[in-house]
C-alpha cells in the first residue's frame, strides 16, 4: 500500500500532556483572571564589527577579514491576553500592581509536561529513544522567571460575533531565568 504525504518514515516517540501550568506573581497565587495566551521575548543585543583597516589582504591573517561581536544589553517583552469573565474581579488589581514603574515585579510561569503516574509511581507511556530526542519521561516541570516587569500597554477588545470581551497587556522586563524544576 502507498503511503500519502510520506516524506520520511516516523515512528511514535511518546505523548505527553502540557496542560498543566501556573502563572504567579512574585511567587504568590494572585488571581490573574481567565488567561488564554502567554508570549514572552527575550532578546540581547550583538553588534558585529570589522576592522575597516585590514580588508583581508594576505598578511598575518591569511586573507581572513577578522569579524569581532560586541554584547549589549538584554531586554524582555511579553503579553498576556486574557478574557474578561467571572474570574476576572482582580484585573484592577493587577493593572495596580503590575502598572506602576517605581516598583516592577517578577513573574513566574510554570510548565509542567508528561502523563499522569500510574499507582506505582511509574509513567503510563513507553518512552522510545531516538537517538539525540527522547521519548516520554517521567514528568518535568520548568518555570521560567521573568524580572522587573512591568506593564507598558494596555488594550481591550470585544466582537459582535461572540460578544467576549479580551484584553491584552503588554509587558516589558529587564532579565529572564529558567529553573529545571525536575521530576513533578
Amino acid at each position: 500500500m502507498a503511503a500519502i504525504y510520506e516524506r520520511q518514515k516516523t515512528g511514535f516517540a511518546g505523548s505527553f500532556a502540557s496542560d498543566l501550568a501556573a502563572l504567579t506573581i512574585g511567587g504568590t497565587l494572585t488571581p490573574l483572571g481567565i488567561v488564554q495566551n502567554v508570549q514572552l521575548s527575550f532578546a540581547q543585543q550583538i553588534a558585529r564589527i570589522y576592522d575597516v583597516s585590514n580588508g583581508g589582504s594576505a598578511g598575518a591573517a591569511g586573507g581572513i577579514v577578522p569579524v569581532f561581536y560586541v554584547g549589549g544589553r538584554t531586554q524582555g517583552q511579553g503579553t498576556i491576553a486574557r478574557v474578561v469573565g467571572p474570574q476576572s474581579g482582580a484585573l484592577c488589581d493587577f493593572y495596580e500592581i503590575m502598572g506602576n514603574v517605581c516598583t516592577p515585579q517578577d513573574l513566574n510561569f510554570t510548565f509542567r509536561g508528561g502523563c499522569e503516574l500510574d499507582q506505582s509511581g511509574a509513567n503510563t507511556t513507553q518512552a522510545v529513544n531516538f537517538g539525540n530526542a527522547v521519548g516520554a519521561g517521567d514528568s518535568t516541570s520548568v518555570q521560567y522567571t521573568i524580572q522587573a516587569c512591568v506593564m507598558t500597554n494596555l488594550g481591550i477588545s470585544v466582537g459582535a460575533q461572540d460578544m467576549i470581551v479580551n484584553e491584552n497587556v503588554t509587558l516589558m522586563f529587564a532579565n529572564m531565568e529558567c529553573t529545571d524544576l525536575g521530576a513533578a
